[in-house]
């Protein structure tokens, strides 16, 4: 409480000793003084873990921001700590000073990190969109085109009102096998309004476009 050295507690002899040498305007002292001091120091140690805290929370804050730039340029992961992290740290040394960069450095942007990042946004992006599915009624556009490597893909493309506006977002992308006949076309879709719990009542409109197959 007095300094940082770390003295054994199976003999008070040691501490008497640590504070004759050592601190010997407190060996005197009764025991209030050492009551105040353990204080101050839980104080500061609760300080310092609320100020770790803050960084940390703000490092994980950051680290999503940067990944969610990257979902949507369609960038290589691993941009994000061979580029990104470099030149952030540039600017931030140039315009600001060493101590801010080093905060900055906190901030995780592996390519692992940014991976686990960008699964998390998309998972809580489809769960919002079902929980907004869940509760109004929307309208569906299904096409069904074919990509260059001649692969068929389903798009499932949904409408709804939200707030004051209305959303159009992707539900779904998923590939089809080349004999995919209509029955089975809409009972894929079937089966994943079943999986999130959307109920089939609530579709207002549905459009279909047939794209021609390769």
């Amino acid at each position: 409480m007095l300094c940082s050295k770390l003295l054994p507690n199976s003999s008070v002899a040691p501490l008497r000793r640590h504070l004759k040498t050592v601190h010997p305007e407190c060996k005197d002292k009764n025991q209030d003084l050492f009551v105040r001091k353990k204080e101050q120091l839980l104080e500061s140690q609760k300080t310092m873990m609320h100020v770790t805290q803050t960084i940390n929370e703000n490092a994980t804050e950051a680290s999503y921001l940067v990944s969610y730039r990257i979902a949507q340029a369609g960038e290589v992961h691993t941009i994000a700590e061979d580029l990104i992290k470099p030149c952030v740290l540039d600017i931030t040394k140039c315009m600001l000073d060493e101590k801010s960069a080093k905060h900055v450095s906190t901030v995780p942007l592996s390519n692992d990190t940014v991976s686990r990042r960008i699964h998390d946004l998309a998972s809580y992006v489809k769960q919002e969109l079902v929980t907004r599915l869940q509760k109004a009624r929307f309208v569906l556009q299904i096409d069904e085109s074919t990509e260059v490597a001649g692969l068929a893909i389903l798009l499932v493309i949904v409408r709804y009102p939200y707030e004051n506006s209305f959303e159009e977002d992707m539900l779904m992308c998923s590939p089809l096998p080349t004999n995919t006949t209509g029955e089975e076309f809409f009972n894929k879709i079937n089966i994943f309004f079943e999986e999130k719990i959307i109920s089939v009542g609530t579709i207002a409109l549905t459009f279909v476009q047939m794209g021609p197959r390769r």
